[in-house]
């Protein structure tokens, strides 16, 4: 969702990210320290291409997010920041996401109940990252012509996970396009609401 984040930062929004693990695991050839050093580095870079005002990690172990899914603790950290950013709209992973299939919908477990916790009504939100099946909720389209190679740009400086950069490219651009063009512009994200 790097164009609709650059889009709403450059909009003046104040943007948040809530990053769970360091995504340590993901190159497992490499210790744990080192991997966790090179993506903070890398998530400050794009931070600050994309705009975004602040990021924190809450630094839960990466590709053991499942264990947490019901954790009162961690949906009471997450509540809390909710009510301390008291955002516009959250943005987070889909339930169907295949992509790390027990991280991504870990999160958006914690995430839905910590909406759903608190009394105030929060438009919330879920990204596609590898979805390929269509969910059937309501769809909210952002151009995001503007941001596009912003975008991109953001997606290249995560270089410690190149092959999955090469990976997501293509798709990046047959999506964006695809949702251009139902979204009447050359490029566009989509994002289903939830609540």
């Amino acid at each position: 969702m790097g164009g609709t984040i650059a889009k709403y930062s450059t909009e003046g929004k104040k943007v948040i990210v809530i990053i769970f693990s360091y995504g340590e695991a993901s190159l497992p050839h490499l210790k744990p320290e080192y991997v966790k050093e090179v993506r903070l580095k890398e998530t400050e870079q794009v931070s600050k291409v994309l705009g975004i005002n602040q990021t924190v990690f809450l630094g839960l172990p990466d590709a053991k997010l499942k264990e947490y899914e019901h954790d009162k603790k961690l949906i009471k950290k997450v509540k809390s920041l909710i009510k301390t950013y008291n955002p516009e709209k959250i943005f987070t992973h889909s339930e169907t996401d295949p992509h790390h299939p027990g991280d991504h919908k870990a999160v958006y477990n914690v995430v839905t109940k910590a909406v759903d916790s608190i009394k105030k009504e929060y438009d919330l939100f879920t990204f596609e990252v590898w979805n390929i099946i269509p969910e059937n909720k309501p769809v909210m389209y952002v151009d995001v012509s503007k941001y596009f190679n912003i975008k991109i740009k953001a997606i290249s400086l995560f270089k410690s996970q190149w092959f999955s950069v090469i990976l997501t490219i293509l798709p990046v651009y047959i999506r964006a396009i695809k949702y251009g063009l139902k979204a009447k512009c050359r490029y566009a994200e989509k994002f289903y609401k939830i609540r």
